[in-house]
């Protein structure tokens, strides 16, 4: 895990100087495709992202996590494509992501995305293990108290739903809530969580 780090970090401090951005924040429960990555505890994150140009960037983003074993962060590194204008978008890349402990959970995913005025559709595939996980998601441009935005995902017999609401603190601070369920299909059984998330970019 170190090493992956060093490697990455040396990569994005040797390409040409384009634009940098990046985030941190703390949550009240890491969660991920509607199941719970730090045991229903607080989570800390990072990310960082560098423009190459023409379209092309790269980045890295990392969590604390609580499996209930001896891995405590995951790191996901990624880089793509985005090609787009005013009211549209299409999105292709590939993410790779490592824990620090239990290499057997590593996995990486190509992932695609049409996004079109409000409405964003896209798939992550992982073909090592054969998943795939298709999604939606609605933001509703005409509430204009918060960025609210309606996600619907499936996977393997799963499916997770959630409303995410996110109101502006500042130009580069946010706070937000995530009203989430996970649901198998098979006989409906539903798991519920909330998580109260900020967010500071840079």
């Amino acid at each position: 895990m170190k090493k992956l780090i060093m490697l990455f970090s040396l990569v994005l401090c040797s390409l040409p100087t384009f634009a940098i951005s990046g985030q941190y924040g703390i949550s009240s429960d890491y969660m991920w495709r509607g199941i719970s990555q730090s045991n229903g505890n607080p989570a800390i994150n990072f990310g960082i992202e560098q423009q190459l140009g023409a379209g092309f960037y790269a980045g890295a983003w990392a969590s604390t996590i609580d499996f209930n074993d001896d891995n405590n962060v995951e790191l996901d590194l990624y880089g793509g494509y985005s090609i787009g204008g005013d009211n549209w978008n299409i999105d292709l890349g590939y993410i790779a992501y490592r824990y620090d402990h239990d290499n057997d959970l590593n996995f990486d995913e190509v992932y695609l995305s049409v996004a079109y005025g409000p409405v964003k559709v896209g798939s992550y595939h992982d073909e090592d293990n054969d998943r795939q996980y298709d999604f939606i998601d609605v933001s509703l441009p005409f509430l204009k108290f918060a960025d609210v935005t309606l996600h619907y995902g499936d996977q393997d017999g799963f499916s997770d739903k959630s409303v995410n609401v996110e109101y502006a603190l500042s130009d580069s601070m946010s706070i937000g809530v995530m009203v989430m369920s996970h649901i198998r299909n098979d006989n409906m059984e539903i798991e519920d969580a909330v998580s109260v998330h900020f967010v500071s970019k840079f």
